[in-house]
């Protein structure tokens, strides 16, 4: 009897002694894996204060704290410990929701957060963690600050899985080697810094308004925010190795040197034909008169202020007349003029220009007008413009009238018409391009072959 009760005794207190330490550590799931974390990474006995015998929930054990609720482990804040090796055995804290293992000597090349679900803040910069960006970023919804700076980090930055974090505010890359282009970035990030990595491309425009410094030292990335734009640089990829050899080297050169030199050539004839054929065009309108052809007066006799008498192109008869006006070059008599050879200068609404050299060395200029209207009411308006004298205004000399139409007699000016001024470039390549596109195609297509 006395030996039941003892056995009964001890049994009792075997379960009260394993309910206290169960609440104390063991029955803690979080408890195996920072004792795991600890063997493997604390090789200078910096976490001293995490022992087996006590609670990590008590508050004694460094960087630890706990949910009051279910006593989970929720912040582990380890800094400047001089840690060492992987952190993989800390991945069943599926409860944290702060991590800082920042300025440590920790390091892994297949790091995987999928685990940390609740995981809002953390922080693994200035470690040497290698490999690709770690996996698993999609699955941290809650994540709002991730630094993975100053590590050794390479691969393709998977900005997809990144803008599946509604809540990111804060990502810290800089200072790794990844690689590859920057793609837009949809989420509320207001701290970026990718700067010191090997990024190439153009920066998208979802990133242009941060600093330049978060961009920074990556030597084949463009656009805004920084100085340089893309079409001024040239964007490297994987430098692929090209062999030449010599004689196609020497093919390749001497196939340059003969395409310059027939495109030289080229140029300068086409530029002669076409000299050829704009003199060719202005020759053919010398030696026509006004009426457009030399005019040969037939006998005449004069009448009143005005010629009676036929010319070929231009007739005056008892109702036309004849005008000159004061200041006008001596030596000008209307029948020399009309028997004068002329120039065609050009066509417009009113009618058609001549210039007309006189046999003593005098130039005019004679405005053919056609279609006129009845003498009473242009006769007092050109007597007004006839009288005008200025610096800026074209002096009409004389004018000659019939039923038919009109002559008009200016000064000659040398440096040819506003019109030419504004417009003679263009007019030049019009020509150019409607008369010798033939030229100019087969020299580019030739050319191109060459090449």
């Amino acid at each position: 009897m006395k030996l039941w009760t003892l056995l009964t005794v001890f049994l009792l207190s075997f379960f009260f002694s394993f309910l206290s330490l169960c609440s104390l550590s063991f029955c803690n799931p979080d408890f195996d894996a920072l004792l795991d974390f600890k063997s493997a990474s604390d090789h200078f006995n910096s976490l001293s204060s995490w022992s087996n015998s006590s609670d990590p929930c008590s508050g004694s054990w460094l960087g630890v704290s706990c949910s009051k609720n279910n006593r989970r482990v929720t912040r582990l804040i380890l800094q400047n410990l001089n840690l060492t090796g992987p952190i993989h055995s800390l991945t069943p804290l599926t409860h944290l929701r702060l991590l800082s293992l920042k300025n440590n000597v920790l390091s892994s090349s297949s790091l995987n957060f999928s685990p940390w679900t609740n995981m809002k803040l953390l922080f693994l910069s200035h470690n040497q963690f290698s490999g690709n960006f770690p996996a698993g970023i999609s699955q941290l919804h809650r994540l709002r600050r991730l630094d993975l700076s100053h590590n050794r980090l390479s691969g393709h930055i998977p900005m997809v899985e990144l803008n599946r974090l509604p809540h990111l505010l804060t990502l810290r890359l800089e200072a790794n080697s990844f690689s590859g282009t920057l793609s837009s970035l949809f989420v509320p990030v207001i701290d970026l810094n990718v700067s010191s990595n090997n990024l190439s491309g153009q920066i998208p425009v979802s990133l242009s308004s941060f600093a330049a410094s978060s961009f920074a030292d990556n030597k084949n990335l463009c656009g805004k925010p920084l100085p340089y734009k893309c079409s001024n640089r040239t964007i490297l990829s994987d430098p692929v190795p090209v062999k030449i050899s010599q004689e196609q080297g020497k093919k390749l050169s001497h196939r340059v040197v003969l395409a310059i030199v027939v495109v030289d050539v080229s140029v300068v004839v086409a530029v002669i034909v076409v000299f050829y054929c704009c003199w060719k065009r202005r020759t053919r309108h010398y030696q026509r008169g006004v009426g457009g052809e030399k005019m040969r007066r037939e006998p005449e006799k004069r009448h009143g202020y005005g010629y009676e008498g036929r010319y070929r192109g231009w007739s005056l008869r008892e109702d036309e007349e004849t005008v000159i006006f004061e200041g006008c070059k001596k030596g000008l008599r209307v029948d020399d003029l009309l028997k004068s050879s002329a120039e065609m200068l050009g066509k417009g609404i009113v009618g058609t220009t001549y210039k007309v050299v006189m046999d003593g060395g005098d130039v005019f200029v004679v405005k053919r007008a056609r279609e006129r209207r009845k003498r009473k009411e242009f006769d007092g308006l050109l007597r007004e413009i006839g009288r005008l004298r200025h610096s800026n205004i074209v002096n009409l000399r004389a004018y000659l009238c019939s039923k038919e139409e009109l002559l008009l007699v200016y000064d000659y000016l040398p440096n040819g018409s506003l019109y030419s001024l504004l417009h003679g470039l263009f007019l030049f390549v019009h020509y150019l391009l409607e008369y010798h596109s033939f030229f100019f195609f087969f020299f580019f297509f030739f050319f191109y072959e060459l090449l």
